[in-house]
Parts: structure tokens; sequence; C-alpha cells
């Protein structure tokens, strides 16, 4: 999924990406508002992890993430959704 997507739709992703790195406060992920550069500096100063692990983590965490009509799933979620 493209990063646009994600920062269009903050709020909804607040909620998801809050539940991936839960040491995140409501109040940093307000302060992020969208902005994948400062998610990913306070995903390394909060995990105390370099730059590049925290970068890796949220790429890995984004290409998971997934649109199906409108709203928005983990692909891991969606790995038992059978069509018909």
């Amino acid at each position: 999924m493209e990063w646009d997507q994600i920062r269009e739709n903050w709020p909804q992703f607040k909620n998801i990406i809050k539940h991936e790195w839960s040491q995140l406060s409501d109040l940093q992920l307000d302060s992020i508002a969208g902005s994948r550069t400062l998610l990913v500096a306070k995903i390394q100063s909060t995990y105390g992890i370099n730059r590049s692990e925290a970068e890796t983590q949220l790429a890995d965490w984004q290409d998971d993430q997934i649109n199906i009509d409108g709203h928005f799933y983990q692909s891991s979620a969606c790995s038992s959704f059978e069509k018909q």
C-alpha cells in the first residue's frame, strides 16, 4: 500500500499502528499526523532501535496493509478469506 493512502486515512491507521507498536502513545501518534519520517523516528526512539531497523519494520508493516472495499485490513487477517 502506498504511504499516501495511509497518510490520508491516518485516523483509521492510528489504531492499527498502535496495535503493531503498542508503546507509541496516542499523543505521539497524533503529533505524527501521517508523516512517515516522524513515525520512523518515533519507532526508533521508543523502541531503542537504529533507523535502519525502524525503516525495515515500517516497510514490512506497510507491505502487509491492503484495501478491500474501502476498508483497511492487515493481510494476515484476510489470509483465511476465501472467494466464493
